[in-house]
């Protein structure tokens, strides 16, 4: 590549980021406005859940915390932390932000990495790899980052978003079927899969399956022997390194403490809804004023699949468009299957479940797809999507030729095919001979920025090299090139592209938590790492004892909170949200409810005392903002004797 090219190609790469960085800062703005301060307005729960992790994750470095268990949470059983999403792969690199601005701030800075470096990485392949135009890639790119989906997982899921390690999986995979350097493919490929599961494996996990429905669907039966053959070696060789330095944190995922088993069985009824994928998202500005019809398919953190029915329409024409073109017929099946799945064991529509079981009912009990949330199945569309966008850009809206091969020779001599130049722009079906096979998605060398489309070769032996958009998806000669026709499909995408375009995800201000925290005042009542368990202990109370311990850097353990362990009455160990509530907070969150102060038995006495021993608590909290708090404090008092009032809350000393 000359000089020149180069440069232009680094600025617009630059540009590219910079804008990337601009629209994520937009859709974030209210939250960047005051982190500490403000919360997600649609998912408090997981902001409060992930400002905890990054939190623990500080701790790593000033307490020497164990990275995959806590017993900070949920005393004093604990924690496992590998098991749930402790997102350590970026939690640990951000640690010195949390440390010197706090977890609000880490938080909406992960979620802005999550959607611009997705973006941002998206552009890097697609622009070095699958298309010509720049301006092709910038689009395809625009929307794997910021597609509805991605929108919503970005409410206060940054490890579901932040997806920028997908798109080089995604490209080592595809190459593996090149000759190469075995040793340095293999260790590449099982780095940043290795990373990538310290984000999130489940993400993961739908890449590899999505990837081997890909390579099915692209490549002909006689070449899936040769394929593995040719692939192998280096998957081995990525597969034994990550899976050395994986063992012990996967050991402690599914045989360590507090390991469990699938999903609450609840969690399997969040699938899309077949209504959905014509609507638009709460969070497009086309949004429907009235959310009603579009919250019984989903909710604000999962409208993963709603895409809004000009883009659907845009994706049939595509489909019919690039049918006979071997890579873009496989993307397209990809996303047809994936779509089809995540509609769930039991498809719905608008809402109501129907009298049709879908696909997922025969898989969702196999092993690693029964920790699959069907809805998300989902996300798989958005970067297929954003594939197939940068292909119609490209081919249909910006003119992409077939090089020249005597021009590619004047780069940096790199191509796009093994061991050949670009096939030449013919009018006819001819094909490449098995001494210049197709090329894989970046061949030995970078394919040049200036590579454009060739034809798909029909030779049965030209598919011995690996996968390439750019030399399998042929812009036909006589078809698509004339002003007219590029105008239309320029405004085909805009009309399907710009209802999508994301409002700022909307934020309130936090509720202020006790001064009796906020202050310190704590350190004088309870001892460094006792167990605080507040009163009542439900759902929120536990939730608020979460930000209680964050604000405190989890200098004390809490009884409680949010989090996925074993269900203790199953011998599966089927995963349950939070732990069981003991007898003793049975009766005070009664209390708490009805505000009725019943007369505690002798018995119920007795039980509290077993609770107390149960939870090695140190000292019970009411905070005064409770509601009914009074009611509570009466019968506490009845249970575990006088409390005290201490700045704003009423404590109860417990001594062992």
């Amino acid at each position: 590549m000359k000089f020149g090219e180069k440069t232009r190609e680094v600025r617009a790469a630059a540009l590219a980021l910079l804008t990337y960085v601009a629209c994520a800062v937009l859709v974030l703005q209210h939250l960047w406005a005051d982190p500490q301060g403000r919360m997600f307005a649609d998912n408090g729960q997981d902001q409060i859940f992930f400002e905890w992790v990054l939190t623990h994750a500080a701790r790593l470095f000033t307490h020497g915390d164990n990275p995959f268990f806590t017993d900070q949470l949920n005393a004093p059983a604990g924690v496992n932390l590998m098991a749930n999403t402790s997102v350590l792969g970026l939690a640990l690199p951000l640690a010195p932000i949390t440390l010197l601005f706090g977890a609000g701030v880490t938080l909406v800075l992960m979620d802005t990495i999550a959607l611009a470096g997705t973006a941002a990485a998206w552009y890097f392949i697609l622009s070095r790899h699958v298309v010509t135009s720049r301006v092709a890639a910038y689009v395809g790119a625009l929307f794997c980052g910021f597609a509805p989906s991605m929108i919503s997982q970005s409410t206060a899921h940054p490890n579901i978003a932040g997806q920028f390690l997908i798109p080089f999986i995604v490209w080592n995979v595809l190459r593996l079927r090149e000759p190469g350097p075995v040793l340095r493919r293999g260790l590449i490929l099982g780095a940043v899969v290795l990373y990538q599961c310290f984000i999130n494996e489940e993400i993961l996990f739908l890449t590899a399956v999505a990837l081997f429905v890909f390579l099915v669907a692209y490549l002909r039966p006689r070449e899936y022997l040769p394929a593995v053959r040719s692939a192998l070696p280096a998957l081995l060789v990525g597969g034994v390194a990550a899976g050395a330095l994986l063992a012990v944190p996967l050991y402690h995922q599914f045989f360590g403490p507090q390991a469990y088993h699938g999903l609450p069985d609840f969690v399997h009824g969040f699938s899309s809804d077949l209504a959905s994928f014509k609507e638009f998202s709460r969070r497009s500005i086309f949004a429907p004023d009235d959310l009603s019809t579009i919250d019984k398919m989903g909710g604000p953190t999962e409208e993963n699949t709603f895409f809004g029915w000009p883009l659907i329409g845009l994706m049939l024409a595509a489909t019919v468009a690039l049918w006979r073109h071997r890579a873009a017929r496989a993307l397209i099946i990809t996303a047809a299957l994936f779509a089809v799945l995540s509609l769930g064991t039991t498809i719905k529509y608008k809402g109501r479940e129907t009298s049709w079981h879908g696909p997922w009912k025969w898989v969702h009990e196999l092993p690693l797809f029964d920790s699959v949330v069907p809805t998300r199945l989902g996300l798989v569309l958005a970067p297929l999507i954003g594939v197939l966008l940068a292909l119609l850009v490209d081919r249909y809206v910006m003119g992409a030729k077939a090089l020249d091969p005597a021009k590619s020779t004047e780069s940096d001599g790199s191509a796009g095919t093994v061991g050949s130049p670009h096939p030449t722009d013919t009018p006819d079906d001819s094909t490449e001979t098995a001494d210049t096979p197709g090329g894989a998605i970046g061949g030995r060398e970078p394919a040049p920025a200036g590579v454009l489309l060739a034809e798909e070769s029909a030779s049965p032996d030209s598919s011995e090299g690996a996968v390439d958009v750019k030399t399998d998806i042929r812009r036909p000669e006589a078809e698509e090139t004339t002003p007219a026709s590029r105008w239309l499909w320029a405004v085909a995408l805009i009309v399907a592209l710009v209802p999508l375009v994301p409002t700022p995800q909307p934020a309130s201000p936090r509720s202020a938590i006790p001064a009796f925290f906020a202050t310190g005042t704590w350190r004088a009542e309870i001892p460094e790492n006792g167990v605080v368990v507040a009163l009542p202990l439900g759902w929120w109370e536990g939730l608020d004892a979460m930000r209680w311990s964050t604000e405190n850097d989890l200098d004390f353990r809490v009884a409680g909170g949010y989090f996925l362990i074993p269900n203790e009455d199953d011998p599966e160990k089927s995963a349950v949200f939070n732990a069981k509530v003991r007898p003793t907070m049975e009766l005070i969150n009664t209390v708490a409810g009805d505000g009725t102060v019943p007369q505690v038995t002798p018995d119920q006495v007795a039980q509290a005392k077993t609770d107390l021993a149960y939870w090695q608590a140190d000292a019970l909290v009411l905070p005064d903002q409770h509601a009914n708090s009074e009611a509570v404090r009466q019968t506490a008092d009845q249970l575990f004797g006088p409390g005290k009032h201490v700045a704003d809350v009423w404590i109860w000393k417990i001594t062992h």
